[in-house]
């Protein structure tokens, strides 16, 4: 392997990218941010490079990816891989955290990793909403994103306890967590763990006013990100972009700063 970084092809939201920015620090792996516009209908703030919304980027970008979407990870050896949880395996594989790679070679330990992985994705069409941004009635995600707000009345609904669709898929997570924990398989930190971590955050601000829904019946949730959290290299990597990210720009009533801001707390960056 040359010297070159690893580079992040994403958006500059936490997003599907998040994930792997939080493993490829954990690995203490180079690595360089490649923030492609938004492919939103947006106007540009002046100034910006790169501007955050639309101005062709993923048009040309995007017939050069392995699978036509981001994130992508651009290797030091110059190849591109695709797939988010593709993504996370690959570098989960030779990434260790007290002694144990992040994806296990026991294949019992994998399926649960992987199973794990599988739910969360289960969650995710339901959040960003399968229509696109011209039915922000089901797409909660692009919602926010065109500074529309939440979609309460969607969503709360969904998240009815011991009732609601998206609930009882929160309650299968909380399940699945070793009751030793604080990781899915106990004391053992897995790639599953950091794409848990990686998401409630995003989806606390990205989607719900905030955590509170996701976690307040769901202690195990609650303990696993907060461990993710207290690990050093993970709260500094958020500590040093803190103030970058505070540049991010306002739609409506987001501030795309703010999309970050769990983070920030479960880290305590402040």
């Amino acid at each position: 392997m040359n010297n070159k970084k690893y580079v992040l092809n994403y958006w500059n939201i936490p997003g599907r990218g998040e994930s792997i920015r939080v493993l490829l620090t954990l690995g203490e792996l180079e690595f360089e941010n490649n923030f492609v516009p938004l492919p939103l209908p947006l106007k540009n703030p002046e100034g910006k490079s790169p501007p955050p919304f639309d101005d062709g980027s993923w048009g040309d970008l995007k017939p050069n990816t392995p699978w036509g979407t981001l994130p992508t990870l651009t290797l030091p050896n110059g190849e591109t891989i695709g797939q988010q949880r593709s993504i996370l395996r690959f570098l989960g594989k030779s990434i260790t955290y007290e002694g144990s790679a992040l994806y296990p070679s026991d294949p019992t330990s994998a399926a649960l990793v992987d199973g794990f992985m599988d739910m969360l994705e289960d969650i995710w069409p339901i959040l960003v909403g399968l229509n696109g941004p011209e039915s922000l009635d089901t797409a909660p995600l692009y919602s926010t994103l065109l500074g529309q707000g939440t979609l309460d009345d969607f969503l709360d609904p969904r998240m009815e306890p011991s009732n609601g669709d998206l609930a009882l898929q929160f309650d299968f997570l909380e399940k699945a967590i070793s009751d030793e924990g604080p990781f899915l398989l106990g004391s053992t930190l897995s790639c599953a763990d950091i794409l848990l971590f990686a998401a409630i955050p995003w989806w606390g601000a990205g989607v719900f006013p905030s955590m509170e829904k996701m976690l307040a019946t769901r202690p195990k949730i609650k303990k696993t990100i907060n461990a993710i959290g207290k690990i050093e290299s993970i709260s500094k990597y958020y500590q040093s972009l803190k103030a970058s990210r505070a540049e991010l720009p306002v739609v409506g009533s987001t501030n795309y700063s703010e999309y970050y801001k769990h983070f920030h707390d479960l880290c305590g960056v402040g």
